[in-house]
């Protein structure tokens, strides 16, 4: 059987007592990587939720303004909705007014919202006696401009 001196079992205590500098700074490196990594997927997953805000905000606003367009009398749809650009507010109807602060409010300065109203004679698939409406919203989405339009027909009715 082996004896050991009290020396020794000091000197083999002192080596199980903890860590020593490299094994520290080599789990600090780790640790602070795993670190650094779970903080880009937050910033990553943040930013995709502020796109999909967007994106949600401009299919909203598209909505509402063809909601504005089916209340109003076939006759006027023109002269109310044609031309209208967010951009310049000389175009910004009376009726449309509403919807040009909502986009402003929800999709920022950097939000634009047009509408343009097709008649038969601009587009010959557009049948006699129906309009095409085409709204296009657009925004800026990480440094570029995205834009969702949104097209439908309206009939006059009772003819």
């Amino acid at each position: 059987m082996t004896r050991f001196s009290l020396a020794t079992l000091r000197a083999q205590a002192r080596r199980r007592e903890g860590f020593t500098l490299v094994e520290l700074l080599v789990a600090l490196s780790i640790l602070s990587t795993g670190i650094l990594s779970v903080a880009q997927l937050f910033i990553f997953s943040q930013r995709h939720a502020h796109d999909g805000r967007c994106e949600t905000q401009a299919t909203a606003l598209a909505e509402e303004i063809r909601e504005k367009v089916m209340s109003e009398n076939f006759d006027d749809l023109v002269s109310i909705f044609d031309g209208v650009d967010t951009e310049y507010p000389s175009t910004i109807t009376l009726p449309c007014q509403e919807w040009a602060n909502h986009l402003s409010e929800r999709l920022g300065a950097e939000g634009r919202g047009q509408v343009q109203v097709l008649e038969p004679i601009e587009d010959p698939e557009i049948v006699d006696g129906m309009l095409t409406i085409v709204v296009t919203v657009s925004w800026q989405e990480s440094g570029q401009e995205r834009s969702l339009p949104l097209r439908f027909s309206v009939a006059q009715m009772g003819v």
